[in-house]
């Protein structure tokens, strides 16, 4: 068994290739002057890292260092392109198989990895991980920012993590502009065993007493409601089905509906809906697996839920148990600020939010409880919102010619909503992974 110093880095996703192969071959060379053996190769597609992580295993190499260099979201590294992304979910990332050496790291040369990623990661793979907590740009210094201008080949050129407009507005520009930014320091994670509850159980009392009658989602419902076919008696699947007042909701036009969620918590309380109505029934799930049977559903849903899910392996699922004319909805918050053109429609949904307020004082009494408990901040803590670019280039990716629509917007967040149409639509893509 030898260890090998493993970077990888992509160059399709979105811009910044050329300069990512720079800052990969960057490093490389640093840690070849070290003495050490590294590997530094492109990886476009997640389907060609397993195959790497495979081929390392076969051939008795252990990594005692795993740098990813390229772009990320929420949930970590992007790979693919903005037409067709991909990003393991974190049943993918429990299914890969690292061949690391004893005392292994992993570093990620990328925006944002260290607020949920980086110390997932390092969970779940049981090795030290850093990540930023910024975002990064290109500098031709590392510990300081330096404009790299036009960069050849082989000039040193690194990822920067710092502050920056994004974050926090035009002084941090200014300070990297006058040669006053200094590097963030690396966030360290280190492997913990400890269990993670990252349900709503701690809450779970609390969301089915707030959203006891879910019509109080008033946009929402109302947007759900237009997409379902009409005249038609359905069924339907309810994924992160939580206390079960949607379905409940939608009982008038159901032949029957399931519900699923992972929160024991919320489902003891959606059980309680199904004694009192015999066509609903609720069931638990730990992974992308459905207990249905094929082309049995004719609508499924995700409301607010759909940002929780492994997206690749369950939707793989949703077209195994969807019927070939049948539809996924989804309906989430995803974060984003507020553009220009946006501020009439903000107005509008500020506007009927306080209207909403003074109708339904008692509901927003619940709510507040509900958000303000330790529990509700825990959740967050370890299941992050997405992000609207996130979100809607995933959906609109996998089902070609179907648009997401933003039905309420706030300051740092809105509402997505996206009708896959039949999903006999459904593009999987030939490096779909696994």
């Amino acid at each position: 068994m030898t260890s090998i110093i493993l970077i990888v880095y992509t160059t399709q996703y979105r811009k910044g290739g050329a300069q990512f192969r720079q800052v990969a071959e960057t490093l490389a060379r640093e840690k070849r002057s070290l003495g050490m053996a590294v590997r530094c190769v492109a990886v476009e597609r997640k389907i060609a890292l397993q195959t790497l992580l495979k081929q390392l295993k076969g051939d008795g190499q252990l990594l005692a260092e795993f740098h990813f260099v390229g772009h990320a979201g929420i949930y970590g590294p992007m790979w693919g392109s903005t037409e067709y992304p991909e990003q393991f979910s974190p049943y993918e990332l429990r299914q890969l198989e690292f061949p690391w050496a004893i005392e292994a790291k992993a570093y990620f040369h990328a925006c944002r990895t260290a607020p949920w990623f980086a110390p997932y990661f390092a969970r779940q793979q049981q090795v030290t991980s850093y990540g930023y907590h910024w975002y990064t740009t290109f500098s031709a210094q590392p510990d300081r920012y330096r404009f790299p201008g036009k960069q050849k080949p082989h000039r040193p050129l690194y990822a920067f993590g710092s502050p920056g407009r994004k974050s926090h507005g035009w002084g941090a520009t200014f300070k990297k502009v006058i040669g006053k930014m200094a590097a963030e320091p690396w966030k360290e994670f280190s492997p913990s065993a400890e269990p993670v509850d990252t349900s709503y159980n701690e809450v779970a009392k609390l969301y089915a007493a707030t959203f006891a009658d879910i019509t109080v989602r008033r946009d929402e419902f109302a947007w759900l409601r237009g997409h379902l076919p009409q005249d038609a008696v359905l069924r339907v699947l309810d994924v992160g089905c939580g206390n079960g007042s949607l379905l409940k909701a939608l009982l008038p036009q159901l032949d029957s509906g399931v519900g699923v969620d992972v929160s024991e918590g919320l489902l003891l309380q959606a059980k309680k809906v199904a004694e009192e109505n015999p066509q609903l029934s609720f069931y638990r799930i730990e992974g992308p697996t459905l207990p249905l049977p094929d082309h049995s559903v004719d609508v499924a849903i995700s409301l607010l839920s759909f940002r929780y899910l492994d997206w690749d392996p369950m939707l793989v699922e949703l077209m195994r148990v969807l019927k070939p004319n049948g539809k996924l909805l989804v309906v989430d918050m995803v974060t984003a600020p507020v553009t220009l053109s946006e501020y009439p429609q903000l107005l509008r949904s500020k506007l009927r939010h306080y209207q909403d307020r003074k109708r339904r004082p008692e509901f927003y009494s619940k709510l507040r409880q509900l958000v303000t408990h330790p529990g509700w901040a825990h959740m967050l803590k370890f299941n992050p919102i997405r992000s609207l670019r996130e979100m809607q280039t995933y959906l609109e990716s996998r089902f070609p010619g179907r648009k997401a629509e933003i039905i309420n917007v706030g300051l740092h967040s809105r509402i997505l909503a996206f009708d896959s149409g039949p999903v006999s639509n459904y593009q999987p893509g030939s490096t779909q992974y696994p």
